[in-house]
């Protein structure tokens, strides 16, 4: 057979060739070209590609109730004139890959964003839209998801005023226990880890102990009658020890103050108390006294003591209109400047700070990378590169889950960057803290970033400079501020994600209208487990039980990294989520539109198959229906009709509408032949022959081919590198165009073709 090597892009195909099957139609081949590749089409199958109609013309024809439909990514819709074109052409639908996922749509403070998805509806396309997807365990805006279930953040204490400490060695990090003395029934010695640091002091009970004050540490320091002082410091200890502050003269007299309990993990004990002529005269030290447990053993870290003082851990270099922003006229930013793609609004406003005073307020346009949002202080000169510095202030956002980023940088040409740190916020006052070297000689500007997760955020007491000596009299870290939790009920999750849940059905269903005519309201259901995701685990890899505490907040341990966006709606609702989902979906559908399950892996997993009938079932008998269940099947070339003549006997057989929601054919190879795109063609075959058959004309919901072309940009996460779809990179029919229109005719439509060119001349 000859071969000539030949483009026949699909928008001319229909102009060069007139498609009837009474008529001849002759067409001019040049002579062949020895730069064929053994991909390339034989002439004669390439005339006879060119030939056919466009594909929803034969469903048109032959499955008038039946529509087909393309996935695809809006993006490459909206952006590609001739893309838009080849989908016009030839599908009857379609459905967006990304653009109507929760994730897409939702902001981390709940509100809605459609912009993208109103460009395609200004068009007046005509087309019908699957909506794809309500529910899913991915992809759903976790942030705002969870601060809807979030314990609410408590801070106690004040984050000004500090200790005007006296210990010179509080945090044991020259590996030794200088200073420090103590007896009786206990050894003491230097252990690492400490707490965030690399050592602490460790004491060892012995046998003997009894009473609490049989073992004491002390430092030797004299309290001032009149004086106010403060302690912290943070203990732990496998045992549960009663860890109590005192204070001695040197006839053993004592002051007693707060029994603290130090607990399996790190617990930070302070307090402060006034020295009167009543109390106990001439203390000449204070220490722990945590007797009376035998064998038993306690770390102790970050001891610190001394006057109560409002002296600062750094010479703030700031000035006040940039700090407490003190002066500063109403909606002016006291000398921060702002800018980034993702800033909505940066401004002063008058009553929004800490303690009713003015301060910053920062808006950005929704979730984007932090630094899409910024607002940066530049000084005159650049920081000491070999120096320390110190950043302090109080934060909070008007929602849980918020998030600013501090760093650091040259203001000139953006480089000698560093010193990231994420501050997570809510909607309590939050101190922030940040300590750095810069290392460059350049560095000239600090920022703060506010792009990563949308909302609003309030910034006060902003306070910059070098950090002072830790040692003698000065000033420590603020750390006068203790942060806990208040856990939610159960009762009060639940009625949260219904809530946000009705209210995301309920947006979607109105704000799309008529132009959808199906949905997705819950995909993929199923774990590859065989587990219902959430309800009986059917975690994700790497994703496992929530953990949550009144010290620690709420982990999800669901994977958030690179915009995942895990959320498993059943952990906190249970089986009840899909009824209620299929609930909303239906009481707010302008349109009546059809609801669907959707799931993968059907055609080849006999159990998760009979799960997701279960599933359906559990729906329809609990108050709710589901018209129709979607098979996505994204297959290799190796699927065998069996298998899937299995699969759509059984959908059928449950009497709901059976829809391909996601069809595609893998090639699974990068030394791609023309048998392994002949291969393909018969698989695509196949599987829509084997749907006309088995699903009957009633219950047949759609047929969906998933992604337009085998461009790269198209398949830049999805099958990269292989060449599963219709269309080649060059918007060419491939031969698996063919076989699709042939599944849907029923039969070889190029019998009916005619050309003597290749009939005659070219055998």
């Amino acid at each position: 057979m000859k071969t000539n090597k030949i483009y026949i892009p699909v928008i001319a195909a229909g102009l060069m060739i007139s498609v009837s099957s009474c008529e001849e139609n002759v067409m001019e081949w040049k002579g062949a070209d020895p730069t064929v590749k053994p991909t390339e089409l034989p002439m004669e199958m390439a005339e006879k590609i060119a030939q056919y109609d466009n594909i929803k013309n034969y469903m048109a024809q032959y499955h008038p109730n039946t529509p087909v439909t393309v996935g695809m990514g809006l993006d490459n819709y909206l952006d590609a004139e001739e893309y838009a074109k080849v989908v016009g052409d030839n599908f009857q639908g379609v459905t967006f890959g990304n653009a109507m996922k929760h994730q897409s749509v939702v902001a981390s403070n709940g509100s809605f964003n459609w912009s993208k998805v109103d460009q395609f509806l200004a068009l007046n396309t005509n087309l019908p839209i699957h909506g794809h997807n309500l529910l899913w365990h991915t992809q759903q805006q976790q942030s705002y998801l969870k601060s809807l279930i979030a314990p609410t953040m408590v801070v106690t204490g004040g984050s000004e005023g500090g200790i005007i400490n006296v210990i010179t060695n509080s945090d044991f990090e020259d590996g030794t226990l200088t200073g420090w003395d103590g007896w009786s029934h206990y050894a003491k010695s230097v252990a690492s880890p400490g707490h965030d640091s690399n050592y602490c002091l460790k004491a060892e009970m012995d046998a003997e102990t009894a009473q609490n004050w049989d073992c004491q540490l002390w430092w030797a320091t004299p309290l001032e009658v009149g004086k106010t002082y403060a302690y912290r410091f943070w203990v732990k200890s496998p045992d549960n020890l009663a860890v109590q502050f005192v204070g001695q003269n040197a006839d053993y007299g004592g002051i007693y103050k707060t029994t603290f309990t130090a607990g399996a993990d790190w617990t930070l004990c302070e307090g402060e108390f006034d020295y009167k002529e009543s109390d106990t005269p001439d203390v000449i030290r204070i220490g722990l006294q945590f007797g009376g447990t035998p064998v038993s053993v306690l770390y102790i870290d970050d001891f610190q003591f001394g006057e109560k003082g409002e002296e600062d851990p750094m010479i703030n270099v700031l000035p006040d209109n940039s700090s407490s922003f003190d002066g500063v006229t109403d909606g002016t930013t006291g000398g921060w400047a702002s800018w980034g793609s993702n800033k909505n609004s940066v401004s002063t406003v008058e009553g929004a700070g800490k303690d009713g005073s003015t301060a910053l307020v920062l808006t950005n346009n929704g979730d984007g990378n932090a630094w899409e949002a910024q607002c940066a202080y530049t000084f005159d000169a650049p920081l000491d590169p070999s120096k320390t510095y110190m950043l302090t202030f109080d934060a909070k956002c008007d929602h849980e889950g918020g998030s600013v980023q501090f760093q650091y940088q040259n203001g000139t040409t953006y480089g000698s960057q560093g010193g990231y740190q994420d501050f997570e916020l809510g909607t309590a006052w939050v101190p922030c803290e940040k300590e750095f070297v810069p290392g460059y000689e350049d560095v000239d500007r600090i920022i703060i970033n506010f792009g990563k997760v949308g909302g609003t955020y309030t910034i006060d007491n902003i306070k910059f400079g070098e950090k002072k000596d830790q040692g003698g009299a000065a000033a420590v870290k603020r750390r006068a501020t203790t942060i806990s939790y208040t856990l939610k009920t159960p009762e009060e999750k639940q009625a949260a994600l219904y809530g946000a849940m009705e209210g995301w059905i309920k947006e979607a269903m109105t704000h799309m209208g008529n132009n959808c005519t199906s949905w997705d309201v819950i995909n993929e259901p199923i774990g590859d487990n065989m587990k219902i995701r959430g309800v009986e685990g059917g975690w994700m890899e790497g994703d496992s039980e929530p953990v949550e505490t009144t010290e620690t907040g709420l982990t999800l341990n669901w994977a958030n990294e690179s915009g995942n966006g895990h959320f498993y709606w059943g952990y906190y609702l249970g089986m009840d989520y899909a009824v209620k989902a299929f609930q909303y979906a239906r009481q707010y559908s302008p349109n009546n539109a059809d609801l669907y399950v959707n799931e993968y892996n059907l055609e080849t997993s006999d159990s998760k198959r009979a799960k997701l009938i279960e599933f359906v079932k559990y729906i329809d008998e609990h108050g709710a229906k589901v018209d129709g269940i979607g098979t996505q099947m994204h297959v290799q070339k190796t699927i065998t009709k069996e298998q899937v003549d299995k699969m759509f006997k059984e959908l059928a057989a449950t009497g709901k509408k059976v829809r391909i929601t996601e069809l595609d054919v893998a090639l699974g190879t990068e030394a791609k032949t023309l048998a392994d795109y002949e291969l393909q063609g018969e698989v695509y075959y196949m599987i829509l022959t084997s749907y006309f058959e088995n699903v009957p004309e009633a219950q047949q919901g759609g047929v969906t081919i998933w992604s337009l072309t085998d461009s790269p940009d198209e398949h830049e996460y999805w099958l990269k590198g292989d060449e599963p779809n219709l269309f080649d990179a060059n918007y060419g029919r491939k031969i698996a165009y063919k076989r699709v229109c042939d599944a849907i005719a029923g039969y070889d439509i190029s019998v009916d073709f005619h050309s003597p060119d290749y009939s005659q001349n070219n055998k």
